[in-house]
């Protein structure tokens, strides 16, 4: 047998060398480190993408819900202590209040005084029956519409000054029109500190 061959004979009985097990093993744990980094990259956007889906539905139910409850709210009036006869609307920059009828699921039927607005990053609806003679009658109700709710910013569109019948319609975030109406609603909210797509609903005149 030759010098080599007797030496390729007796290295494969030795089996590995300390060196060649390290490397080996260096190796691998290069190999797996790479692989988990991937799987955590992996199941990181799978959550990602699953809260976002999340967020995006309950953003989407708020939304319908409220476009629903504003679409069918109606123009209704009162007398105020001067007896003059006033439109029951009030619009703010962070809160709405209108007449509607509400969902069975949430109401008994008829019409109710509906206020939406926002407290400690939850988007609320409140309300109460309507009867014309007593504002206040009725305990106020409450829900929660929508949570992590960072900024909400209502505005309404239409001719807002009563005295000026050539007053051209704008946008504005104070509603200050006592016998009329706004012809159009828009609400731009924040959730989780990412502005979402605005919610713009036609009010039906006459309604």
């Amino acid at each position: 047998m030759s010098v080599v061959k007797k030496y390729c004979a007796d290295r494969r009985q030795a089996g590995f060398t300390l060196l060649e097990l390290i490397v080996a093993i260096t190796l691998m744990g290069l190999v797996l480190m790479v692989l988990y980094s991937g799987l955590r990259l992996g199941l990181n956007s799978w959550d990602g993408g699953e809260q976002r889906a999340e967020a995006t539905n309950r953003l989407r139910l708020a939304q319908e819900f409220l476009r629903r409850q504003l679409a069918q709210s109606i123009t209704v009036y009162h007398v105020n202590d001067r007896q003059e006869q006033q439109v029951v609307f009030a619009g703010r920059t962070d809160e709405i209040e209108f007449v509607a009828p509400m969902l069975a699921q949430l109401g008994q039927g008829g019409l109710y005084r509906v206020r939406v607005g926002m407290a400690d990053g939850r988007l609320w609806i409140r309300w109460r029956p309507y009867l014309p003679t007593d504002p206040e009658a009725g305990e106020e109700q409450e829900t929660v519409l929508l949570e992590g709710v960072s900024d909400v910013e209502w505005a309404y569109f239409g001719p807002g000054q009563d005295n000026d019948p050539q007053s051209l319609p704008r946008w504005v975030s104070d509603w200050a029109s006592t016998q009329r109406r706004p012809q159009l609603v828009r609400l731009n909210l924040h959730l989780n500190g990412e502005p979402w797509p605005d919610l713009v609903t036609a009010l039906a005149e006459g309604r």
